[in-house]
């Protein structure tokens, strides 16, 4: 199986209060990332689309569950 269809599972078996801890700290990721890359420090910039494709899927989940009750 590909890390993809992992991540994919691993997010739709999520909790709301769950998705929204893991939200949190990938945003604070990409901001240390920001920083990182200001400073010449990144050297993979996919990271960058990684992290942010991640706190979609998560923000769709929570929307998921929202619809749901």
């Amino acid at each position: 199986m590909s890390k993809l269809n992992d991540r994919r599972k691993e997010v739709a078996g999520l909790s709301a209060g769950e998705a929204q801890n893991e939200i949190k700290e990938l945003r604070l990721k990409l901001f240390n990332l920001r920083l990182q890359q200001q400073r010449g420090e990144v050297k993979n910039s996919r990271v960058f689309a990684e992290t942010r494709k991640d706190i979609a899927r998560l923000l769709h989940r929570l929307t998921v569950l929202e619809n749901e009750q």
